[in-house]
């Protein structure tokens, strides 16, 4: 127990940091598509505030539209190959369930 009048222990600050791409995974979208966002004024990635309010935001608007369990690490298409492209073999089908 430190005595009356001493200096608490010392605590180092913690330091979080986010990046565009962490950004536009959170809001299901692509860098390209965030970019479009920061350049219209809808977020500035430099200011927390603004982007906590944007993903509150484009979160809420995905739950109007519908997407009530849409996974908010589920980014959008980024355009790759599919499994079919890349080994050249159909891909299997589904079971069909009755």
């Amino acid at each position: 127990m430190p005595g009356k009048g001493s200096h608490p222990a010392y605590k180092p600050k913690r330091e979080y940091r986010y990046t565009v791409k962490d950004i536009a995974e959170l809001a299901g979208m692509t860098r390209n598509a965030l970019n479009v966002a920061k350049v219209r004024g809808k977020i500035d990635p430099e200011d927390f505030k603004s982007v906590v309010s944007f993903l509150t935001r484009v979160i809420i608007e995905r739950r109007l539209r519908g997407d009530i369990f849409a996974s908010p690490r589920r980014a959008a298409k980024r355009g790759g190959r599919t499994e079919s492209q890349v080994s050249r073999k159909r891909p299997k089908k589904a079971a069909r369930r009755r």
